[in-house]
């Protein structure tokens, strides 16, 4: 009675924290549509809005880190509220922006406070046992599909015009700030590994943190999360200039394919993920997502009728979206409780890093060869990850779990 007790209040917490984050998502997806249309209004040009969607992903890369670190001392559920709060600061700005530095300003506030979805990440590992991991990952998943379908829907139906910008954004951050309230009110209090037994070896946490990167192999598998997320972000920034030069499409009808993406999403990754990992374990679920990702870019190289453009862009990005998750399980195991927030802040900045580096290598394999090689760049990326399953994978995560109990250990 008392495990079927435990187990539901584990499954009770991990949806609470995908409440929270589906309202904050929503928020953060009804901006998305604005942030182009602002520079220009603004006076700003075409590479103002590639340097405000990069302050976003800098001061993302750099202050992860240290809310996950923070979440460990502190608590999850305080610092995902104060991340919480920041994003709506961040979208009350945007919505009083009547000059260029104040877009900026917002961006880097939201992006200074972007650490609510590591620690989210880290507060959901907390709530699941080993078993159930591959499925709650999934939940964050899921928050990210739901929050792509109907942010992007509800930033389009509030603007008032296309000049007037300044309601989608009161109500993405009135979106945030409920979900800061939530956060506080719903989750529990106390210290990120409470519940478990295997929590807290070691209080002083910053010290098991640089030995945990040097141990063998763990780095590289941290570059994952940034090879990944740049094939991604290029993806994201390729398939729209992509369908528009070939097939004609328009911000309508690519709206209307993330929006299927984000349906993929939300279907995969509940309880599709979870029978994968249960049947095949994470290694080989990652190998052929990554895999069947990487091929379908490459294909989109050769590309050119209108059934094969669609057909390879759904297959591309679905498969993508089962990477995150399964890496995300794998990191969860590779450290104690007592660390992985900190961890997790690591492997977001990892991520960060990608969102910089994909559009970057896309654009200018794009000058150089156009889309074909474009294309073509962009696989290997998912190549990497592809090979570090196959070759360092199994390595890495067959190291017994006290040897990271042991690291932390070895620190005081």
């Amino acid at each position: 009675m008392t495990r079927l007790l435990d187990r539901a209040r584990r499954q009770s917490l991990a949806w609470l924290v995908f409440f929270v984050i589906v309202v904050d998502l929503i928020g953060f997806g009804i901006v998305i549509p604005i942030l182009p249309f602002l520079s220009p209004q603004l006076g700003g040009g075409t590479d103002d809005i590639a340097f405000i969607l990069a302050t976003y992903s800098v001061a993302a890369a750099i202050v992860a880190p240290i809310w996950g670190k923070l979440s460990d001392r502190v608590g999850r559920r305080r610092i995902l509220g104060i991340c919480l709060l920041g994003g709506a600061v961040s979208h009350f700005l945007l919505a009083i922006a009547d000059t260029l530095w104040l877009v900026y300003l917002s961006r880097a506030v939201a992006g200074m406070m972007a650490g609510g979805v590591p620690v989210a990440t880290a507060l959901i590992a907390d709530a699941s046992t080993p078993e159930q991991r591959s499925r709650a990952m999934g939940l964050i998943g899921r928050a990210f599909g739901i929050g792509l379908i109907l942010g992007p829907v509800i930033g389009g139906v509030l603007a008032r015009s296309e000049t007037d910008f300044m309601l989608p954004c009161m109500v993405a951050g009135v979106l945030s700030a409920l979900a800061a309230g939530l956060a506080f009110i719903l989750l529990p209090a106390g210290k990120g590994p409470e519940g478990h037994a295997e929590a807290a070896v070691n209080e002083d946490l910053s010290a098991p943190l640089r030995r945990i990167v040097k141990r063998p192999g763990l780095l590289l598998f941290i570059c994952q999360f940034c090879f990944h997320t740049s094939a991604v972000s290029a993806s994201v920034y390729l398939f729209p200039l992509w369908v528009a030069n070939g097939l004609g499409w328009q911000a309508r009808e690519v709206g209307l394919f993330f929006g299927l993406i984000g349906v993929v999403m939300v279907v995969t990754q509940g309880n599709i993920l979870g029978w994968m990992t249960d049947r095949f374990g994470n290694l080989w679920v990652l190998r052929s997502a990554a895999l069947c990702f990487s091929a379908s870019l490459a294909l989109s190289a050769v590309a050119t009728q209108a059934w094969a453009m669609g057909a390879l862009g759904l297959l591309s990005f679905s498969a993508a979206t089962l990477c995150l998750p399964v890496l995300n399980t794998i990191a969860s195991h590779l450290v104690t409780p007592a660390s992985r927030g900190q961890f997790f802040g690591v492997t977001a900045s990892s991520a960060a890093f990608g969102r910089i580096l994909g559009p970057l290598v896309a654009a200018a394999l794009l000058a150089q060869g156009g889309y074909e090689l474009a294309w073509l760049g962009t696989s290997v990326f998912v190549l990497l990850v592809v090979m570090w399953s196959m070759v360092c994978g199994n390595g890495l995560i067959s190291q017994p779990t006290d040897t990271a109990a042991d690291l932390s250990r070895s620190a005081l």
